[in-house]
């Protein structure tokens, strides 16, 4: 598999002036949760938002110095410029942080593009919450179709189609990577992953087909761990894995598999089936799941995946991942599970420290 194109991205931004050509709208949109199947249905390209590169300069005006990164990066694009190719913006209700970027660029920036909010209930669930949460997509459908095109509850149905098989062979891939099937290396792998957060839907099909028809080469890690955390950056963090013969066997990544599920065609309403989905996604600190669960899931995980250890990346002054952290800790070592905890800014490189706690981390783990 190691000649097959799909290892080398596309030009990101030549493929969104493609897509604009196309008579596509492009909304940029925020971690993490939304339903991309709505913004597809109105023929919109959600491009998502995580970890720009670059240092933070403008953005310092306007946030405090201990807000998350992600948070600053993204607000840091939006004042360069760099996000003038889009129609707009999405902010999932994921945090108060992010929550507060976007009062920042709807009401003081003047950027003269639509800003929209979804917001998406927390856990506990209760019988009140599938009401609310089909309540807010009607909400979100009503606000993009004032602004962009109508939609066509056809091909939103098409696109729930699209979506049950994407997740599908996410699920192939995800088995693949667990049972050491995929000749990929870690920073070969995430990369290829996260081309959905800006292809179009029958173009990442396209990609996630490719890697699952291609050839299996059973790979032979001396270690394996469960990366958990936001997004799997930076990635000198992955090469270094990959280095040290260490094999990212599952994840709990907001950006990946703790945002997979699989939309069923089974309802008549296309936002019943969406309401559904949502409610069976994977345990997540920025939905409130209680730490049991998650902890009770990361457990599986290693078990699942031969897995010797649990790694947090995450980046600095995230709060809902900071809070479960202590009791998830505590319960991996009563489970007899090893972790280690990386804080770090984005696109910020290794330092020696940081390379020294994780060969350290990994060593033990060997022993």
């Amino acid at each position: 598999m190691a000649d097959q194109n799909f290892k080398s991205e596309p030009n990101r931004i030549q493929y969104l002036n493609e897509q604009k050509a196309q008579g596509r709208y492009l909304l940029g949109v925020f971690p993490a949760l939304y339903p991309r199947e709505i913004l597809w249905a109105l023929n919109i390209l959600p491009v998502e938002i995580w970890d720009p590169p670059g240092t933070a300069v403008l953005a310092n005006k306007h946030l405090q110095p201990y807000i998350c990164p992600i948070v600053r990066n993204g607000l840091e694009l939006i004042l360069r410029g760099e996000t003038d190719i889009v129609d707009g913006f999405l902010f999932p209700h994921t945090c108060d942080s992010l929550q507060n970027l976007a009062s920042i660029v709807n009401d003081h920036l003047e950027l003269n593009k639509p800003v929209f909010s979804f917001y998406h209930p927390k856990m506990p669930y209760t019988a009140a919450t599938q009401k609310f949460y089909r309540a807010q997509l009607e909400i979100l459908i009503n606000q993009l179709t004032s602004i962009f095109s109508p939609i066509d509850t056809d091909r939103l149905t098409e696109c729930l189609r699209l979506s049950h098989e994407i997740g599908r062979q996410l699920n192939k891939i995800f088995k693949l990577q667990r049972t050491n099937q995929l000749s990929f290396s870690n920073s070969e792998y995430y990369p290829i992953l996260r081309q959905g957060e800006f292809l179009w839907p029958e173009d990442y099909l396209k990609l996630l087909n490719e890697i699952t028809a291609g050839e299996t080469i059973p790979s032979k890690p001396d270690t394996a761990i469960v990366l958990s955390g936001i997004l799997p950056n930076p990635v000198e963090i992955l090469s270094l894995l990959d280095k040290l013969n260490v094999k990212v066997a599952a994840d709990d990544l907001l950006n990946n598999q703790r945002r997979f599920y699989l939309p069923q065609s089974k309802f008549s309403n296309p936002l019943d089936a969406l309401t559904e989905a949502y409610l069976k996604r994977p345990p997540c600190s920025t939905i409130g799941t209680p730490i049991s669960e998650r902890l009770n899931h990361l457990i599986k995980l290693a078990i699942g995946s031969k897995a010797k250890g649990v790694v947090f990346l995450i980046p600095k002054f995230c709060e809902p991942e900071l809070f479960d952290l202590p009791q998830l800790k505590q319960g991996l070592q009563k489970a007899g599970i090893s972790s280690l905890v990386i804080e770090t800014e984005l696109n910020c490189g290794l330092t020696g420290q940081l390379t020294t706690r994780l060969e350290a981390f990994i060593e033990m783990l060997g022993n």
